[in-house]
């Protein structure tokens, strides 16, 4: 039987997620032995037209262009991976909406200035995507299992638990118990927590874990800090999402009492 045809794609992104996947080394010669790989700009020079049976798309679709890209890849393939939270969940380009983009882009660059950046969204807003690999980067131990599974036929599960999981394994100090806002209780795990383990917090990169307690969370998060840097953290990556709006929520209840 042929070797799956699989193409790595990328939108506007830093493209720090395949930069992870160069990182994998030996692991990916290894895929790469299973699979023929037929389009990949940062990897080789040749590329092939579609069909594909996978494609790896790395960034959000934030022109025009890129978005009918996007539509093209989608009916030239079997199935779509979203490599990384700006392909995920719209990532860091998903901080600034759209009008508040548009007055940066006339503010810095004039009036006359014509942008091709629309907005920055998930590649779920514009077509169907099969699985999600959140990370900002990815971390390459979940991109090899989850390429391992699929190429095995199997449908790949993200991680049951958060990543207040990892911290424990990792043996580092409760951060909300320190009384420092952190996001690792709603999201889901597969990071190692390599953000806490080094003295930062977990901003959410991951996407949430399933049965998330994002009321509980916000109930302690706004016990130990002010609502406006609560905020900081539920925009980071979560801009985008019904969570980001339940935090609003939250924060109007709290202005109003």
């Amino acid at each position: 039987m042929s070797k799956p045809k699989v193409a790595i794609f990328e939108f506007t992104d830093c493209e720090g997620c395949q930069v992870e996947l160069v990182g994998l080394r030996e692991r990916l010669v290894e895929i790469a032995d299973q699979v023929n790989i037929v389009a990949w700009r940062l990897g080789q020079e040749r590329a092939e037209p579609g069909p594909y049976d996978i494609s790896i798309i790395e960034g959000t679709p934030m022109s025009k262009e890129e978005r009918e890209m996007l539509k093209w890849i989608r009916k030239q393939s079997k199935q779509i991976i979203g490599l990384g939270t700006c392909a995920t969940l719209g990532g860091i380009p998903a901080i600034m909406d759209e009008k508040k983009r548009d007055y940066w882009y006339k503010k810095i660059y004039g009036p006359q200035y014509k942008p091709r950046g629309i907005d920055a969204l998930p590649l779920s807003a514009f077509v169907e995507v099969d699985f999600p690999i959140h990370g900002c980067p990815v971390n390459g131990d979940e991109v090899v299992r989850i390429i391992q599974e699929i190429l095995a036929g199997k449908k790949p599960q993200s991680r049951n638990y958060s990543v207040c999981f990892e911290c424990k394994q990792a043996e580092n100090p409760c951060r909300l118990l320190e009384k420092k806002p952190c996001l690792g209780p709603i999201t889901q795990g597969g990071c190692e927590a390599v953000c806490v383990s080094g003295g930062s917090a977990c901003w959410g990169c991951f996407g949430l874990r399933k049965e998330a307690d994002v009321d509980g969370l916000l109930d302690i998060l706004f016990k130990i800090s002010d609502s406006d840097e609560v905020e900081k953290y539920f925009s980071m990556f979560l801009k985008r999402t019904e969570t980001y709006q339940k935090f609003r929520n939250s924060k109007c209840q709290k202005l109003r009492f």
